[in-house]
Protein backbone atom coordinates (compact mmCIF):
# COMPACT_ATOMS: atom_id res chain seq x y z
CA UNK A 1 0.00 0.00 0.00
CA UNK A 2 1.34 3.38 -0.59
CA UNK A 3 -0.45 6.45 1.33
CA UNK A 4 -2.10 9.13 -1.40
CA UNK A 5 -5.36 10.74 -0.53
CA UNK A 6 -6.51 12.60 2.53
CA UNK A 7 -9.74 10.11 2.68
CA UNK A 8 -7.75 7.86 4.34
CA UNK A 9 -8.02 5.09 1.60
CA UNK A 10 -4.50 4.44 -0.14
CA UNK A 11 -4.49 2.08 -3.43
CA UNK A 12 -3.50 -2.03 -2.47
CA UNK A 13 -0.18 -3.07 -4.78
CA UNK A 14 1.59 -6.57 -5.79
CA UNK A 15 4.80 -6.64 -5.39
CA UNK A 16 6.22 -8.70 -7.90
CA UNK A 17 9.92 -9.75 -7.53
CA UNK A 18 12.05 -11.61 -9.72
CA UNK A 19 14.78 -14.40 -8.66
CA UNK A 20 18.19 -12.79 -9.18
CA UNK A 21 16.88 -9.14 -8.56
CA UNK A 22 14.53 -7.18 -9.37
CA UNK A 23 10.89 -5.86 -8.82
CA UNK A 24 7.76 -3.95 -9.81
CA UNK A 25 4.54 -2.59 -8.25
CA UNK A 26 1.34 -3.63 -9.79
CA UNK A 27 -1.52 -1.20 -8.95
CA UNK A 28 -4.58 -3.56 -8.54
CA UNK A 29 -7.30 -0.95 -8.69
CA UNK A 30 -8.50 -1.78 -5.08
CA UNK A 31 -8.03 0.58 -1.80
CA UNK A 32 -8.20 -0.04 1.70
CA UNK A 33 -8.37 2.29 4.57
CA UNK A 34 -5.72 0.97 6.53
CA UNK A 35 -3.03 -1.93 6.63
CA UNK A 36 -4.10 -4.83 4.93
CA UNK A 37 -4.81 -7.56 7.96
CA UNK A 38 -3.58 -10.70 6.32
CA UNK A 39 -4.57 -11.19 3.00
CA UNK A 40 -7.46 -9.32 3.83
CA UNK A 41 -8.43 -5.73 3.57
CA UNK A 42 -8.53 -3.52 6.21
CA UNK A 43 -12.34 -4.50 8.04
CA UNK A 44 -13.08 -0.46 8.48
CA UNK A 45 -13.15 -0.19 4.88
CA UNK A 46 -16.23 0.07 2.55
CA UNK A 47 -17.57 -3.06 1.04
CA UNK A 48 -14.13 -4.56 2.65
CA UNK A 49 -15.36 -8.13 2.35
CA UNK A 50 -16.04 -7.75 -1.45
CA UNK A 51 -12.71 -5.66 -1.77
CA UNK A 52 -11.04 -9.08 -0.47
CA UNK A 53 -12.23 -11.39 -2.55
CA UNK A 54 -11.39 -9.39 -5.63
CA UNK A 55 -7.88 -9.49 -4.16
CA UNK A 56 -7.88 -13.20 -3.47
CA UNK A 57 -8.68 -13.63 -6.94
CA UNK A 58 -5.67 -10.98 -8.35
CA UNK A 59 -3.02 -12.94 -6.19
CA UNK A 60 -4.64 -16.72 -7.57
CA UNK A 61 -4.75 -15.64 -10.94
CA UNK A 62 -1.15 -13.40 -10.52
CA UNK A 63 0.35 -16.72 -9.31
CA UNK A 64 -1.14 -18.96 -11.74
CA UNK A 65 0.44 -16.43 -14.96
CA UNK A 66 3.83 -16.21 -13.02
CA UNK A 67 4.38 -20.44 -12.93
CA UNK A 68 4.28 -20.50 -16.28
CA UNK A 69 7.80 -21.33 -17.87
CA UNK A 70 7.57 -18.86 -20.69
CA UNK A 71 7.59 -16.08 -18.15
CA UNK A 72 10.54 -17.31 -16.71
CA UNK A 73 12.54 -15.98 -19.95
CA UNK A 74 10.34 -12.68 -20.14
CA UNK A 75 11.79 -9.17 -18.84
CA UNK A 76 10.19 -7.48 -15.88
CA UNK A 77 7.97 -4.95 -18.06
CA UNK A 78 7.42 -7.85 -20.49
CA UNK A 79 6.00 -9.47 -17.17
CA UNK A 80 3.92 -6.42 -15.94
CA UNK A 81 2.15 -5.69 -18.73
CA UNK A 82 1.28 -9.14 -19.33
CA UNK A 83 0.26 -9.68 -15.27
CA UNK A 84 -1.81 -6.01 -16.26
CA UNK A 85 -3.62 -7.24 -19.07
CA UNK A 86 -4.54 -11.28 -18.16
CA UNK A 87 -5.17 -10.35 -14.58
CA UNK A 88 -6.36 -7.36 -14.27
CA UNK A 89 -7.81 -6.60 -18.24
CA UNK A 90 -5.95 -3.53 -18.81
CA UNK A 91 -4.39 -3.00 -22.15
CA UNK A 92 -0.60 -1.49 -22.68
CA UNK A 93 -0.13 0.98 -24.43
CA UNK A 94 2.17 -0.99 -26.80
CA UNK A 95 -0.85 -3.15 -27.55
CA UNK A 96 -3.45 -0.70 -27.27
CA UNK A 97 -5.29 -0.72 -30.89
CA UNK A 98 -5.98 2.79 -32.21
CA UNK A 99 -8.82 3.93 -34.76
CA UNK A 100 -5.72 4.27 -37.30
CA UNK A 101 -4.98 0.59 -36.67
CA UNK A 102 -8.49 -0.38 -37.50
CA UNK A 103 -8.63 2.01 -40.63
CA UNK A 104 -5.75 -0.29 -41.86
CA UNK A 105 -7.37 -3.32 -40.99
CA UNK A 106 -10.32 -2.12 -43.15
CA UNK A 107 -8.11 -0.87 -45.97
CA UNK A 108 -6.78 -5.00 -46.20
CA UNK A 109 -10.21 -6.33 -47.15
CA UNK A 110 -10.43 -4.21 -50.04
CA UNK A 111 -8.85 -3.77 -53.60
CA UNK A 112 -6.39 -1.97 -55.28
CA UNK A 113 -7.31 1.56 -55.36
CA UNK A 114 -10.13 1.30 -52.76
CA UNK A 115 -7.12 0.00 -50.59
CA UNK A 116 -5.26 2.86 -51.27
CA UNK A 117 -7.53 5.61 -50.65
CA UNK A 118 -8.27 3.93 -47.23
CA UNK A 119 -4.76 3.96 -46.61
CA UNK A 120 -4.81 7.33 -47.04
CA UNK A 121 -7.24 8.69 -44.91
CA UNK A 122 -5.60 5.85 -41.81
CA UNK A 123 -2.05 7.75 -42.21
CA UNK A 124 -4.30 11.09 -41.65
CA UNK A 125 -6.10 10.08 -39.05
CA UNK A 126 -2.78 9.15 -37.61
CA UNK A 127 -1.57 12.26 -38.23
CA UNK A 128 -4.27 14.24 -36.71
CA UNK A 129 -4.41 12.13 -33.52
CA UNK A 130 -2.13 8.62 -33.34
CA UNK A 131 -3.97 7.78 -30.01
CA UNK A 132 -7.63 8.27 -30.87
CA UNK A 133 -9.29 4.68 -30.10
CA UNK A 134 -12.29 3.42 -31.30
CA UNK A 135 -13.78 4.20 -27.63
CA UNK A 136 -12.59 7.93 -27.67
CA UNK A 137 -13.77 9.44 -31.15
CA UNK A 138 -16.55 11.22 -30.62
CA UNK A 139 -18.67 13.91 -32.19
CA UNK A 140 -16.61 17.03 -31.46
CA UNK A 141 -12.91 14.38 -32.67
CA UNK A 142 -14.40 14.06 -36.00
CA UNK A 143 -15.75 18.24 -36.36
CA UNK A 144 -12.05 18.71 -35.21
CA UNK A 145 -11.03 16.39 -37.61
CA UNK A 146 -12.51 18.11 -40.48
CA UNK A 147 -11.50 21.10 -39.29
CA UNK A 148 -7.44 19.97 -39.40
CA UNK A 149 -8.30 18.77 -42.70
CA UNK A 150 -9.36 21.91 -43.95
CA UNK A 151 -6.37 23.89 -42.48
CA UNK A 152 -4.04 21.48 -43.85
CA UNK A 153 -5.45 21.88 -47.87
CA UNK A 154 -8.23 19.63 -48.40
CA UNK A 155 -11.25 20.84 -50.36
CA UNK A 156 -14.87 20.59 -48.13
CA UNK A 157 -15.61 17.40 -50.20
CA UNK A 158 -12.01 16.51 -49.46
CA UNK A 159 -12.53 16.23 -45.74
CA UNK A 160 -16.02 14.98 -46.34
CA UNK A 161 -14.45 11.97 -48.30
CA UNK A 162 -12.07 11.36 -45.49
CA UNK A 163 -15.30 11.41 -42.54
CA UNK A 164 -17.40 9.11 -44.84
CA UNK A 165 -13.68 6.62 -44.78
CA UNK A 166 -13.76 6.97 -40.94
CA UNK A 167 -17.90 6.47 -40.98
CA UNK A 168 -17.53 2.87 -42.93
CA UNK A 169 -14.46 1.59 -40.40
CA UNK A 170 -17.25 2.88 -37.51
CA UNK A 171 -19.89 0.74 -39.08
CA UNK A 172 -17.52 -2.39 -40.25
CA UNK A 173 -16.03 -2.44 -36.38
CA UNK A 174 -19.53 -2.28 -34.94
CA UNK A 175 -20.84 -5.36 -37.39
CA UNK A 176 -17.26 -7.48 -36.09
CA UNK A 177 -18.09 -6.62 -32.64
CA UNK A 178 -15.07 -4.39 -32.10
CA UNK A 179 -17.18 -1.22 -30.39
CA UNK A 180 -20.21 -0.29 -29.48
CA UNK A 181 -19.49 3.52 -30.19
CA UNK A 182 -20.96 5.34 -33.08
CA UNK A 183 -20.18 8.58 -33.18
CA UNK A 184 -22.26 9.61 -36.46
CA UNK A 185 -25.42 9.37 -34.53
CA UNK A 186 -24.94 12.98 -34.00
CA UNK A 187 -23.22 13.90 -36.45
CA UNK A 188 -23.66 15.23 -40.25
CA UNK A 189 -20.84 15.39 -42.50
CA UNK A 190 -20.46 18.91 -44.49
CA UNK A 191 -20.08 18.13 -48.41
CA UNK A 192 -20.73 20.66 -51.57
CA UNK A 193 -23.05 19.62 -54.40
CA UNK A 194 -21.01 19.04 -57.28
CA UNK A 195 -22.07 19.14 -61.31
CA UNK A 196 -21.14 15.96 -62.87
CA UNK A 197 -18.38 16.47 -65.67
CA UNK A 198 -20.47 15.49 -68.45
CA UNK A 199 -20.68 17.38 -71.47
CA UNK A 200 -23.15 17.47 -74.39
CA UNK A 201 -23.82 15.42 -78.25
CA UNK A 202 -22.43 18.71 -79.90
CA UNK A 203 -19.29 18.39 -77.82
CA UNK A 204 -19.01 14.11 -78.31
CA UNK A 205 -19.29 14.60 -81.38
CA UNK A 206 -16.44 17.46 -81.75
CA UNK A 207 -14.40 15.30 -79.64
CA UNK A 208 -14.97 11.95 -82.11
CA UNK A 209 -14.45 13.74 -85.42
CA UNK A 210 -11.46 16.49 -84.34
CA UNK A 211 -8.27 15.73 -86.13
CA UNK A 212 -5.98 15.00 -83.30
CA UNK A 213 -2.86 14.13 -83.49
CA UNK A 214 -1.52 10.26 -83.94
CA UNK A 215 -0.56 9.41 -80.26
CA UNK A 216 -3.91 10.83 -78.91
CA UNK A 217 -5.99 8.70 -81.39
CA UNK A 218 -5.92 5.81 -79.03
CA UNK A 219 -6.89 7.60 -76.21
CA UNK A 220 -9.77 9.58 -77.88
CA UNK A 221 -10.77 5.94 -79.48
CA UNK A 222 -10.80 4.78 -75.76
CA UNK A 223 -12.86 7.52 -74.38
CA UNK A 224 -15.47 6.96 -77.20
CA UNK A 225 -15.78 2.71 -76.97
CA UNK A 226 -16.54 3.86 -73.11
CA UNK A 227 -19.55 6.10 -74.13
CA UNK A 228 -20.80 3.97 -76.60
CA UNK A 229 -20.59 0.97 -74.13
CA UNK A 230 -23.12 3.01 -71.75
CA UNK A 231 -20.12 4.61 -70.08
CA UNK A 232 -18.49 1.92 -68.27
CA UNK A 233 -15.95 2.29 -66.28
CA UNK A 234 -12.46 2.27 -67.34
CA UNK A 235 -11.20 -0.45 -65.33
CA UNK A 236 -13.97 -2.77 -66.12
CA UNK A 237 -13.04 -2.14 -69.87
CA UNK A 238 -9.64 -2.53 -69.43
CA UNK A 239 -9.84 -5.58 -67.75
CA UNK A 240 -12.23 -7.22 -70.20
CA UNK A 241 -11.27 -10.61 -71.16
CA UNK A 242 -11.85 -11.78 -75.23
CA UNK A 243 -14.52 -13.79 -74.06
CA UNK A 244 -16.86 -11.24 -72.52
CA UNK A 245 -18.33 -10.41 -75.59
CA UNK A 246 -20.29 -13.05 -77.32
CA UNK A 247 -23.16 -13.01 -79.52
CA UNK A 248 -23.28 -9.15 -80.40
CA UNK A 249 -23.34 -8.26 -75.96
CA UNK A 250 -20.81 -7.92 -74.25
CA UNK A 251 -20.86 -9.23 -70.21
CA UNK A 252 -19.12 -8.50 -66.91
CA UNK A 253 -18.76 -7.84 -63.81
CA UNK A 254 -17.93 -4.77 -62.29
CA UNK A 255 -14.64 -4.44 -60.52
CA UNK A 256 -16.24 -2.13 -57.99
CA UNK A 257 -19.12 -4.95 -57.02
CA UNK A 258 -17.02 -8.33 -57.49
CA UNK A 259 -15.73 -8.19 -53.77
CA UNK A 260 -14.89 -10.05 -51.02
CA UNK A 261 -18.09 -10.28 -49.12
CA UNK A 262 -20.61 -9.62 -51.85
CA UNK A 263 -23.49 -11.84 -51.07
CA UNK A 264 -24.72 -11.35 -54.67
CA UNK A 265 -22.79 -10.42 -57.73
CA UNK A 266 -24.95 -9.81 -61.10
CA UNK A 267 -22.99 -9.73 -64.29
CA UNK A 268 -24.01 -6.71 -66.47
CA UNK A 269 -24.87 -7.44 -70.09
CA UNK A 270 -24.58 -4.07 -72.82
CA UNK A 271 -25.60 -4.22 -76.47
CA UNK A 272 -22.54 -3.29 -78.78
CA UNK A 273 -23.10 -1.08 -81.31
CA UNK A 274 -21.47 -0.58 -85.01
CA UNK A 275 -19.33 2.10 -83.38
CA UNK A 276 -17.84 0.16 -80.47
CA UNK A 277 -17.53 -2.38 -82.62
CA UNK A 278 -15.43 -0.76 -85.01
CA UNK A 279 -13.02 0.49 -82.47
CA UNK A 280 -12.70 -2.72 -80.54
CA UNK A 281 -11.37 -4.47 -84.34
CA UNK A 282 -8.67 -1.69 -84.17
CA UNK A 283 -7.44 -2.42 -80.88
CA UNK A 284 -6.63 -6.69 -80.84
CA UNK A 285 -4.70 -7.94 -77.88
CA UNK A 286 -2.12 -10.71 -77.83
CA UNK A 287 -2.91 -11.35 -74.32
CA UNK A 288 -5.97 -12.59 -73.52
CA UNK A 289 -7.94 -9.14 -73.29
CA UNK A 290 -10.88 -7.91 -75.32
CA UNK A 291 -8.42 -4.51 -75.99
CA UNK A 292 -4.53 -4.09 -76.51
CA UNK A 293 -4.62 -1.45 -73.99
CA UNK A 294 -3.25 -3.45 -71.26
CA UNK A 295 -0.77 -5.71 -73.44
CA UNK A 296 2.34 -5.70 -71.32
CA UNK A 297 1.08 -3.28 -68.53
CA UNK A 298 0.78 -4.66 -65.26
CA UNK A 299 -1.45 -2.35 -63.60
CA UNK A 300 -4.07 -0.49 -65.45
CA UNK A 301 -3.50 2.90 -63.73
CA UNK A 302 -0.28 4.24 -65.31
CA UNK A 303 -3.09 3.85 -68.78
CA UNK A 304 -5.83 6.04 -67.09
CA UNK A 305 -3.28 8.59 -66.49
CA UNK A 306 -2.01 9.09 -69.40
CA UNK A 307 -5.73 8.94 -71.75
CA UNK A 308 -6.32 11.66 -68.85
CA UNK A 309 -3.72 13.91 -69.99
CA UNK A 310 -3.99 12.99 -73.53
CA UNK A 311 -7.64 13.91 -73.54
CA UNK A 312 -6.68 17.52 -71.60
CA UNK A 313 -4.64 17.95 -74.86
CA UNK A 314 -6.68 17.66 -77.74
CA UNK A 315 -6.99 21.25 -79.80
CA UNK A 316 -4.76 23.32 -81.03
CA UNK A 317 -1.51 24.42 -79.72
CA UNK A 318 1.22 27.10 -80.08
CA UNK A 319 4.74 27.28 -79.26
CA UNK A 320 5.95 29.72 -76.43
CA UNK A 321 9.12 30.74 -75.02
CA UNK A 322 9.99 28.03 -72.19
CA UNK A 323 11.68 28.89 -68.77
CA UNK A 324 14.91 30.49 -70.42
CA UNK A 325 13.65 32.04 -73.33
CA UNK A 326 13.87 30.08 -76.03
CA UNK A 327 10.56 29.17 -78.36
CA UNK A 328 10.40 25.64 -77.70
CA UNK A 329 7.63 25.12 -75.26
CA UNK A 330 4.71 23.91 -76.75
CA UNK A 331 1.05 24.96 -75.12
CA UNK A 332 -2.04 23.18 -75.62
CA UNK A 333 -5.39 25.01 -76.47
CA UNK A 334 -7.81 22.12 -75.64
CA UNK A 335 -11.39 21.82 -76.61
CA UNK A 336 -12.31 20.32 -73.71
CA UNK A 337 -9.68 21.11 -70.89
CA UNK A 338 -11.93 19.75 -67.90
CA UNK A 339 -12.07 16.28 -70.10
CA UNK A 340 -11.57 12.80 -68.36
CA UNK A 341 -12.53 9.42 -68.82
CA UNK A 342 -15.50 9.30 -66.32
CA UNK A 343 -16.85 12.07 -68.21
CA UNK A 344 -18.25 9.54 -70.81
CA UNK A 345 -20.05 8.12 -68.04
CA UNK A 346 -21.53 10.87 -66.89
CA UNK A 347 -22.17 12.12 -70.73
CA UNK A 348 -23.76 9.11 -71.80
CA UNK A 349 -26.22 8.95 -68.26
CA UNK A 350 -26.78 13.29 -69.14
CA UNK A 351 -27.53 12.42 -72.84
CA UNK A 352 -29.73 9.52 -72.06
CA UNK A 353 -32.01 11.53 -69.38
CA UNK A 354 -32.01 14.84 -71.21
CA UNK A 355 -31.58 14.66 -74.61
CA UNK A 356 -33.57 11.27 -75.27
CA UNK A 357 -36.11 11.81 -71.90
CA UNK A 358 -35.10 7.84 -70.89
CA UNK A 359 -36.11 6.84 -67.26
CA UNK A 360 -33.85 6.75 -64.22
CA UNK A 361 -33.91 3.04 -63.86
CA UNK A 362 -32.88 2.11 -67.04
CA UNK A 363 -30.43 4.65 -66.82
CA UNK A 364 -28.97 3.00 -64.30
CA UNK A 365 -29.10 -0.38 -65.07
CA UNK A 366 -26.40 0.16 -68.05
CA UNK A 367 -24.57 1.98 -65.51
CA UNK A 368 -24.86 -1.07 -63.49
CA UNK A 369 -25.73 0.62 -60.65
CA UNK A 370 -26.92 -2.08 -57.76
CA UNK A 371 -30.30 0.29 -57.01
CA UNK A 372 -31.60 -0.42 -60.01
CA UNK A 373 -31.77 -3.97 -60.03
CA UNK A 374 -33.94 -4.35 -56.81
CA UNK A 375 -36.25 -6.20 -58.88
CA UNK A 376 -38.49 -9.69 -59.31
CA UNK A 377 -36.01 -12.05 -61.46
CA UNK A 378 -39.22 -12.62 -63.85
CA UNK A 379 -39.05 -8.87 -65.40
CA UNK A 380 -34.78 -9.71 -66.35
CA UNK A 381 -35.39 -10.37 -69.71
CA UNK A 382 -37.54 -7.32 -70.14
CA UNK A 383 -35.51 -5.01 -68.08
CA UNK A 384 -32.58 -6.19 -70.68
CA UNK A 385 -34.52 -4.92 -73.54
CA UNK A 386 -34.69 -1.54 -71.72
CA UNK A 387 -30.63 -1.56 -71.65
CA UNK A 388 -30.45 -2.98 -75.36
CA UNK A 389 -33.08 -0.38 -76.63
CA UNK A 390 -31.29 2.90 -74.34
CA UNK A 391 -27.66 2.15 -75.70
CA UNK A 392 -28.40 1.67 -78.89
CA UNK A 393 -30.84 5.14 -78.57
CA UNK A 394 -27.74 7.24 -77.58
CA UNK A 395 -25.55 5.39 -80.06
CA UNK A 396 -27.99 6.84 -83.10
CA UNK A 397 -28.55 10.07 -81.76
CA UNK A 398 -24.84 10.85 -81.48
CA UNK A 399 -24.57 9.20 -85.22
CA UNK A 400 -27.36 11.53 -86.68
CA UNK A 401 -26.46 14.61 -84.81
CA UNK A 402 -25.66 16.95 -86.73
CA UNK A 403 -23.48 20.39 -85.32
CA UNK A 404 -25.39 24.20 -85.54
CA UNK A 405 -23.39 26.06 -88.11
CA UNK A 406 -21.13 23.31 -89.11
CA UNK A 407 -19.09 23.75 -85.32
CA UNK A 408 -18.33 20.26 -85.06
Amino acid sequence: MKKVDASGESPVYLIVRKCGGGRFWLATGLQSCGRLEGMSISKGTRNARVRTLSLCRIMSEAEDVLRRKEVQEMSMQEVKELLSEEVLGVVPKSKRRTLSDYVMDFASTKRDATRSLYEITGRKVAEFSAQATLESVDSDWLERFRRWCLDNGMRINGAGKELRNVRAVFNWARRKGFTRNYPFLDYSIVEEETMPNNIGVEDICRLRDYPCEDWQKKYVDFFMLSFYLAGINPVDLLNLRSDSLSGGHLRFVRKKTDKEGARKIKAITLPVVDEARAIIGKYPSKDGYLLGFMDGRADYRSFMKKCNEALKKVGGHRIVPDKIGRMRKIEYLPILPQITLYTARYSFGSIAANDLDISERTIGLCLGHSWSKNVTARYMAHDQRKVDAAVIRVAEFVREYRCPDNRC
